[in-house]
């Protein structure tokens, strides 16, 4: 990670052109010209984003423009400046770091484990998350999602439904790594 204490980075800017430095600068050095840059307050900024580059890579662009804040999207409000990071995933990423989770790790990926959250999140924490670079796996996870339901896409928050990734991992329980793996191993080999 970059030393970021000693630059000089304005501690107060105009929160629009603060909006348009990070545009640019996120698209110069991330090659991702979807990250929505939104002024939500005069002293708040929300990035969001599906997929594409890393959170970290996407902070550190941040520190690159401004001192202030970098925070997740939850929370409590903050007390002084603050730049979001919001980043979604889509139904194809999770489905990837479902398959890689399953491929690492005993047991199926379980949202109340929390070290299953944080190994899911590790894998998950990566520039365009949807491909992995192993054609067995990514295979295995488009096969994943022609067997999940339709809800793979709801993020299931707040609400008693379960969320995608668990979703996907129970698919992935009841119909087998193991199948899916031989069948992946057939298409892609």
């Amino acid at each position: 990670m970059a030393n970021v204490f000693f630059r000089r980075r304005p501690t107060r800017i105009d929160a629009g052109e603060l909006q348009t430095r990070l545009a640019e600068l996120l698209a110069t050095r991330t090659g991702a010209s979807d990250i929505d840059v939104v002024v939500d307050a005069p002293t708040r900024v929300v990035l969001r984003w599906t997929d594409g580059p890393a959170s970290a890579r996407v902070a550190d662009v941040v520190a690159e423009v401004v001192n202030w804040e970098v925070r997740g999207p939850s929370g409590a409000p903050p007390e002084s400046a603050v730049v979001v990071l919001d980043r979604r995933f889509s139904a194809r990423a999770i489905a990837v770091a479902v398959v890689r989770y399953a491929a690492a790790n005993v047991s199926p990926y379980d949202s109340n484990d929390p070290r299953a959250v944080a190994r899911l999140s590790t894998i998950l924490d990566q520039d365009n998350p949807a491909t992995s670079g192993y054609p067995i796996a990514d295979r295995i996870a488009g096969l994943l999602l022609a067997e999940a339901p339709g809800h793979a896409d709801d993020p299931g928050v707040g609400n008693d439904q379960p969320s995608p990734a668990d979703t996907l991992a129970a698919t992935l329980a009841a119909v087998g790594y193991d199948r899916l793996w031989h069948q992946a191993w057939r298409e892609v080999g």
